[in-house]
């Protein structure tokens, strides 16, 4: 039987965080993670990962990379659990090699001491995870993110990132870009991965997901992220996120770990 129980544990200033998700059944749509790489080991069952058209199956003991704004998508053919680790991308661009694989160790090494992740997880984790492919495609990113983009998209780009609960008209980003309304959505979705749309949508509810653990009602939480009732948020939530916004809430933990290095 399927609980869709997803744990959370991490530590606020070290940029690194573990996400379990278990005995799941959760399919995910197109998105993609704007602010983290993100290395998935699958524990138990399969899911079929969607990145750029190409499409692959991978099974218990099996991982994979994702980096920052690469669009994909997640079907569950079946129950599954999954384990990922999650790589603040500032840490990547801006913290040298070692120190980051220091914080993972430390952090792994400390999830065994917690009710959250037991040991035999950890130690899959530990076993698959390739941390110098996860170096090569932090160092593939940092070449992308201080290479030639458009100044312009990259200054929406991190506003929507930002403040997503800020009113957007589509025909003003273009006509402030100085090109026609088509021309201007076909640029960022080849830039971002989604249109702008998507991706000030997809934006909204991560940042709910982040205010739900702050937050005592979950009609504050819709009216802050710019959803203009609870009902619009809660079929905005369910799509993106596989589980309604209350049993998001009751079944998402976070824990922090102090005193890391």
């Amino acid at each position: 039987m399927a609980t869709n129980n997803v744990q959370y544990i991490g530590h606020s200033n070290m940029g690194i965080e573990l996400i379990l998700c278990e005995n799941s059944t959760i399919s995910y749509p197109t998105h993609n993670h704007v602010s983290v790489f993100t290395t998935g080991i699958v524990l138990k069952g399969s899911i079929v990962l969607t990145t750029n058209n190409d499409v692959a199956t991978y099974k218990s003991n099996e991982s994979f990379i994702i980096p920052p704004y690469v669009p994909h998508s997640i079907c569950a053919p079946k129950n599954y659990t999954l384990l990922s680790l999650c790589i603040d991308k500032n840490i990547a661009v801006h913290s040298d090699a070692d120190k980051i694989r220091s914080n993972i160790i430390t952090l792994l090494t400390s999830a065994l001491h917690t009710q959250k992740h037991n040991q035999y997880q950890t130690v899959q984790l530990l076993n698959c995870l390739d941390l110098d492919t996860v170096f090569r495609e932090m160092k593939a990113y940092k070449d992308w993110h201080c290479g030639n983009q458009n100044p312009f998209i990259k200054s929406l780009r991190n506003q929507l990132e930002l403040y997503p609960e800020d009113k957007f008209s589509i025909e003003e980003m273009a006509q402030n870009a100085y090109v026609s309304k088509y021309h201007f959505i076909r640029s960022f979705k080849a830039e971002v991965g989604l249109t702008p749309h998507q991706f000030q949508l997809q934006n909204r509810i991560r940042k709910a997901q982040r205010l739900m653990h702050h937050t005592d009602t979950i009609t504050e939480v819709a009216l802050t992220t710019g959803f203009c009732d609870q009902s619009h948020f809660t079929r905005q939530f369910e799509k993106q996120v596989g589980i309604s916004p209350l049993a998001y809430k009751l079944s998402s933990q976070t824990v922090h770990i102090g005193s890391m290095v």
